[in-house]
């Protein structure tokens, strides 16, 4: 392969099989002496607060260390400031601290033996008793608490934006020849990811190394330290593979803390591994949402007012906004009268956090099904009727995109699927005792970037290192970091290695929000630059290179070699004759003061078609296709590979995966992957991926955005649509089950 067209290429994982060996290192499987290990007694009521502890008989346990309790606490800190500001505590209760309960599941002890089974086993003689309190865990009983939040991602809660001439959004709905009002309700849903959250904590004197599963390197190092009460400098936090993260390991959660916590007070080394049933309650989840939908347009399809109204579920102990309508309704289509608002209705549940596009994905649920209704409300093909509303320019924030190829998804993928071909009747087709439909929809996600840093050590045996404190999630970060560097060097990519995943390193982005591979790889590329002008520099000021007489201009490097004219030599040699080890850069990347100019997403359309059973209800989708705009593609394979692993998320989203709270406990009955339901190989058909690859130079050197996350925006409605499509069913409460295609679905009243 040609080192000059490496990006972009279908390259092999360079971690592959390091992963399916089982040689790769996880947080738990991380080695220490003298391990101790800890497992967290939890409350069993959903508010209240503890009254007595009986402990005695889980101290006289074989193997028990220590017993951490309300009565005998760890002391951690508060943590201040915000996300942009480094705080990703994941919830910002602090446990042992004081003996009031508020969820179920909450961490009131913290067992530590020297075995993960003496641990397990002691903490279950732990005798608790309460006093209980009623409990909030239903959209019902949350109604008398609704609030409206101080902000909504760093916007207010309420935005309205109109035309001149119309006095407001709802006047414009109102005056509309062709309207929808609807209301479309998604479930409280978890990251289920196949990796639980395990944390190995070992000091050495004042410096603790925390081995933790983590999105965030940086991030999770400053507030841990605040959590701990210590300068960062003396916390390390290494995470080298993360199985599955999907949001909810991007923050630092109350169990890591205490591990850490326990560790300085015992001396040894403290591991925790959590539970699945844990990780479902103590470690976050997608919350569910109630959205109202008013839509109004011309006969000709163009839109005059939408009206976009959500409330979303939090927690007593943490604030968390799933901001539905903000970051869609105001952006995607050419819509002159806008309205978005947003409340919020807490539980007593541990804090939600991100889960893969917070925001978007039940946002674009609602209005993509919602433009679905108005086409066929106006019987225009729905295709027609996004075209009819593109934007051109971001309205709310008044700039233009970047980059958007949105029309080339729409004809492109229309063509690729078949879409012209479908007939345009409901339940017109159907296959013995199926009935078969098709729906599309919009996709849509935030570019986003945030500074990082890199360096690139070119070694004197023509080998190279690039380094960041990044992340590989399964996106495939390790695999483009060295296509970036090798590209750059003129290195052949076996002969560049990556490190990442330790906030020793330069630090970089948080893993999340699509925004590590658009952060990240223009300071590679930056860094490598760096180097392969120094490297240059060096061979053209040695009198014993033949490239001495050259000009910077005139020398190239191929394949690890340095060439001008008709002569050349191995970089190696320049390196190896200058009698220095390597030839280091490091370079940072930033967005500029050009980045108020534009407006950043990343764009796509989702086809879908489905099955529905006529007698049982089953819904099946049977084909799938995802056309995404999202830049430059760094690596064929990895980016198809994460737009599918998109769809496959959409699809349980639509389908199977809800999070179901008991009203009476606030316990979650479906803390296992025996009753949480993600979808099976058995439930996925074949997804066809088209990328347009254009880059978005006005978004960062390299043209790339971010792919993580756009790929399961608008899935779910695309499903939903063509359920609509096969059977006549609009079903608006996720996931569509078959008691809801049978018997007439409920129809969800809005809180507000």
């Amino acid at each position: 392969m040609s080192v000059e067209t490496v990006i972009g290429k279908p390259v092999p994982r360079v971690d592959g099989r390091l992963k399916v060996t089982g040689a790769a290192r996880y947080a738990s499987d991380q080695p220490a002496k003298n391990i101790a290990h800890a497992w967290l007694v939890t409350s069993r009521i959903g508010r209240g607060r503890v009254t007595a502890m009986e402990i005695a008989e889980a101290e006289r346990a074989p193997g028990v260390v220590a017993i951490f309790t309300t009565r005998r606490p760890l002391k951690l800190y508060k943590v201040g400031g915000n996300f942009l500001e480094g705080n990703i505590v994941g919830e910002n209760f602090i446990p042992l601290q004081n003996d009031r309960v508020l969820y179920y599941g909450q961490t009131i002890g913290f067992v530590v033996a020297e075995t993960l089974e003496e641990a397990r086993f002691a903490a279950s003689l732990v005798r608790v008793k309460y006093e209980e309190q009623p409990v909030v865990a239903s959209w019902d009983s949350a109604k008398a608490g609704t609030y409206v939040p101080p902000n909504v991602d760093f916007q207010p809660p309420k935005i309205a934006r109109t035309e001149p001439g119309v006095a407001d959004v709802k006047a414009a709905f109102e005056a509309a020849e062709v309207k929808v009002h609807a209301t479309y309700s998604t479930p409280v849903g978890h990251h289920a990811a196949l990796e639980p959250h395990a944390t190995l904590a070992v000091w050495d004197g004042d410096q603790v190394t925390l081995f933790n599963c983590s999105q965030w390197m940086t991030g999770q190092q400053k507030t841990l330290a605040e959590l701990l009460g210590i300068s960062i400098e003396r916390v390390r936090v290494v995470c080298p593979y993360v199985g599955g993260g999907f949001g909810c390991k991007g923050t630092i959660w109350m169990q890591a803390a205490l591990a850490a916590a326990a560790a300085k007070q015992l001396g040894r080394p403290v591991k925790i591994v959590l539970s699945r049933e844990q990780a479902f309650t103590s470690n976050g989840h997608r919350p569910a949402t109630i959205q109202t939908i008013q839509m109004g347009a011309s006969k000709d399809g163009k839109i005059k007012g939408l009206r976009h109204f959500v409330t979303s579920t939090s927690s007593e102990v943490h604030e968390y906004v799933e901001p539905a309508a903000h970051r869609t309704s105001l952006h995607l289509y050419e819509v002159p009268n806008v309205e978005v608002s947003h409340k919020l209705a807490p539980l007593n549940v541990g804090a939600p956090t991100a889960m893969r596009a917070p925001g978007e994905a039940p946002g674009m649920f609602a209005l993509e099904c919602a433009m679905d209704e108005l086409a066929w409300a106006l019987k225009m093909d729905p295709v027609a009727l996004r075209l009819a509303n593109y934007a051109e320019i971001d309205l709310y924030k008044k700039v233009p995109f970047s980059s958007k190829n949105l029309r080339e998804c729409y004809t492109v993928g229309a063509e690729k699927f078949g879409w012209s071909a479908r007939n345009p009747e409901i339940r017109a087709v159907r296959d013995g005792d199926w009935f078969v439909g098709v729906g599309m929809a919009s996709a849509y996600y935030p570019g986003y970037r945030f500074p990082s840093t890199a360096r690139v050590r070119v070694l004197a045996d023509g080998s190279a290192v690039v380094s960041s404190a990044t992340h590989d999630l399964g996106t495939g970060m390790y695999t483009i970091m060295c296509q970036m560097a090798a590209e750059t060097l003129g290195l052949p990519v076996n002969l560049v290695r990556s490190e990442l995943g330790d906030s020793s390193l330069p630090p970089a982005a948080i893993a999340g929000g699509s925004m590590s591979t658009a952060s990240v790889m223009p300071a590679v590329k930056a860094a490598a630059e760096s180097a392969r002008k120094k490297i240059i520099a060096l061979a053209l000021k040695d009198p014993k290179s033949p490239l001495k007489d050259f000009a910077p201009g005139d020398v190239t490097i191929e394949n690890g070699r340095l060439l001008a004219g008709d002569k050349g030599e191995l970089l190696s040699v320049v390196i190896q004759r200058s009698g220095m080890a390597a030839i280091e850069a490091t370079e940072s990347s930033a967005p500029g003061p050009d980045a108020a100019k534009f407006s950043f997403y990343s764009y796509g359309a989702q086809f879908a078609e489905v099955r529905v059973h006529a007698l049982t209800g089953e819904v099946r989708v049977s084909r799938f296709l995802s056309a995404i705009d999202c830049g430059r593609v760094m690596n064929a394979r990895t980016a198809r590979s994460q737009v599918i692993g998109g769809v496959v998320w959409g699809i349980g989203m639509a389908l199977t995966e809800e999070s179901i709270l008991d009203p009476k406990t606030a316990r979650f009955t479906t803390a296992d992957l025996g009753a949480y339901h993600v979808p099976v190989n058995a439930d996925i058909p074949k997804i066809e991926v088209y990328l347009t690859d254009k880059p978005d130079l006005n978004f960062n050197s390299v043209g790339v955005r971010g792919v993580g996350e756009i790929g399961i925006t608008g899935v779910a409605a695309a499903i939903a649509n063509a359920v609509y499509h096969a059977t006549g069913q609009r079903i608006r409460e996720l996931p569509i089950t078959p008691d809801k295609i049978i018997v007439a679905p409920k129809v969800r009243e809005p809180l507000a």
